[in-house]
């Protein structure tokens, strides 16, 4: 029995054939036009994703290098002097002689490495020194001594005429041992830094036999048997200098590629070619003032902030004759600006930002900044002298 098929109506088979001839160009026109629209907002809205997450990467990096450098700077400041803060009136002041493999290095023969190429190459025992204006773009640079012996940090007396070519008596070797650096120093005379030999124990004999990398009976004009031979002569032990534990006796500064940079004047830890190594990225100023006690007797209190200048500059600081100047200096404040790797697309924040905004006027530094599409930022934070606020009498701060 055949079967017939009805046919479509009418108005079913003017749909299905509009249907077979696919969209009209109206329609492609109008979905082409909705593509582009919602791929260019994507790529606005990746885009400004993309530029929020690398300024939250910026502003973070910012954040996190502020808090390393505050924490950083104010461990190595904080303990300036240690070491030989006790025998000040000894120590302070003395040109420092040291000798590395046999090779003289302190005073050094030649400047040191940028950015310190202004400061003196003759060292002196001094806690906290600071070179003003001679760091990249004029910043300041900081100069920072700290012995790390641990063992009382008072001086032993040498014994008298007991000084031989490598060898000295001490009234007590109570502590010290092998590889020790030793800091001997004698009233109006150069300090010599010499070391223990390696196998050498203290406390059951006054000998303290010397040998090793910072060893040397004769520096430069200074020559170790000439010590203790009329005059008292004391020793202090510094640090070692095999056990990851040795003095530190540091310059800090900024170099041309916006670094903060230390040169490690004893040379344990430089680069290679003895060269500084960069503590961190971003700092393009950095500037110092003294915390100064004022009174005619000193009470360890910060009376007055001042400039690294006049009686407070390296010169004058330097020399023994200003060396109660140096018993002044309670504290320092240290102002830095750091900027970020990141560029905007157009300038932004200040054209000029404030260093030591709380101080007098005189005391403040302009900066102008020259890369406004890179985000910058102040930051201060203030170091109490902990062995110059002990000598001073006054209690320390936790």
């Amino acid at each position: 029995m055949t079967q017939h098929r009805r046919p479509f109506p009418p108005r079913t088979r003017q749909r299905a054939m509009r249907a077979s001839h696919g969209f009209s160009l109206i329609e492609l026109m109008v979905s082409i036009v909705i593509a582009m629209a919602m791929i260019i907002a994507m790529g606005v809205i990746s885009s400004k994703f993309e530029t929020g997450k690398r300024q939250g990467t910026a502003t973070s990096d910012m954040s996190l290098n502020t808090g390393y450098l505050a924490y950083d700077l104010d461990r190595q400041l904080r303990s300036a002097g240690s070491g030989f803060s006790t025998s000040r009136t000894d120590t302070y002041g003395c040109t420092l002689y040291s000798s590395l493999s046999g090779a003289q290095i302190l005073p050094a023969s030649a400047a040191f490495p940028a950015p310190f190429g202004s400061v003196t190459t003759t060292v002196k025992m001094l806690p906290l020194l600071v070179y003003p204006g001679i760091g990249n773009g004029g910043s300041d640079v900081i100069q920072v001594m700290t012995g790390t012996g641990g063992i009382g940090e008072t001086s032993t007396q040498v014994r008298l005429n007991s000084v031989a070519t490598n060898l000295l008596r001490l009234s007590s070797t109570v502590g010290i041992k092998g590889d020790d650096m030793l800091l001997i120093t004698e009233s109006g005379r150069p300090c010599m830094l010499e070391q223990a030999a390696a196998s050498y124990t203290g406390g059951a004999s006054q000998q303290v036999d010397l040998d090793g990398s910072y060893y040397a009976s004769s520096i430069g004009t200074e020559s170790i048997n000439a010590r203790s031979t009329g005059a008292v002569a004391n020793a202090m032990v510094m640090g070692n200098a095999t056990n990851g534990n040795p003095p530190r006796f540091l310059l800090l500064g900024i170099n041309a590629s916006q670094q903060l940079v230390r040169y490690d004047l004893l040379r344990f830890s430089n680069g290679a070619g003895d060269t500084p190594i960069p503590v961190a990225d971003g700092v393009v100023d950095m500037r110092v003032r003294y915390g100064v006690d004022t009174t005619a007797t000193m009470d360890g209190t910060v009376d007055s902030w001042v400039t690294p200048t006049g009686d407070y500059a390296p010169a004058a600081l330097n020399d023994p004759a200003n060396q109660a100047n140096v018993f002044r200096i309670m504290a320092v404040k240290v102002s830095m600006i750091l900027r970020t790797d990141y560029q905007e697309k157009e300038d932004f924040g200040p054209t000029t930002l404030t260093m030591f905004s709380g101080l007098a006027t005189s005391l403040q530094v302009p900066y102008t900044v020259a890369d406004r599409k890179r985000r910058h930022r102040v930051v201060e934070f203030t170091v109490p002298l902990r062995n110059v606020l002990v000598m001073s009498g006054r209690a320390v701060p936790p």
